[in-house]
């Protein structure tokens, strides 16, 4: 019953996400914010190969997979069709890295908490963040889920500034 009702939300889902494309999205990210609730072999069983369907199906921009929590199995979706492996604030980037191999992108994962410090904190975790993911020129810079609705805006210019005056040695 449980892969039944997973398949038809994939295949709605599938059809949604063909329909942004079409729409005009330049970019698809699924977003599994639920995937460190599973263990790693109930990963595999009722998560895994609904989204390697999903990345199947869209090949018309590239696909972001992130999935939050599910540190073991980086490695299986790293090998899905996708173009870039988000990572929540919790994965190693180095061992994230290793995982997943050169061929793709990483994307994140500043601890999104972190925007709750001084703006000298929010600058220096970023900084931190930054060089964690060494000088790999496949890194898209983003907080590790999302802004927590009562961050203070500031806080979140404080994080871009940092990034985008951010200069690897």
């Amino acid at each position: 019953m449980a892969h039944q009702l997973l398949q038809d939300i994939t295949d709605v889902t599938i059809r949604y996400l063909k329909a942004q494309v079409k729409a005009g999205a330049s970019m698809i990210q699924i977003f599994d914010s639920w995937a460190g609730i599973l263990g790693t072999e109930q990963y595999a069983a009722f998560s895994l190969p609904y989204l390697k369907q999903i990345a199947d199906a869209i090949n018309e921009v590239p696909v972001t997979l992130f999935s939050k929590g599910a540190i073991t199995s980086i490695p299986a979706i790293g090998a899905l069709n996708c173009n870039t492996v988000g990572l929540d604030w919790n994965m190693d980037v180095a061992t994230a890295r290793a995982q997943v191999g050169d061929s793709r992108t990483l994307q994140g994962n500043l601890d999104p908490c972190a925007l709750y410090g001084s703006h000298a904190a929010v600058e220096s975790e970023t900084i931190k963040m930054l060089h964690s993911f060494g000088k790999h020129k496949r890194h898209i810079v983003n907080l590790g889920h999302g802004v927590y609705p009562d961050v203070d805006p500031e806080k979140v210019k404080t994080f871009i500034k940092t990034v985008k005056s951010y200069e690897i040695n």
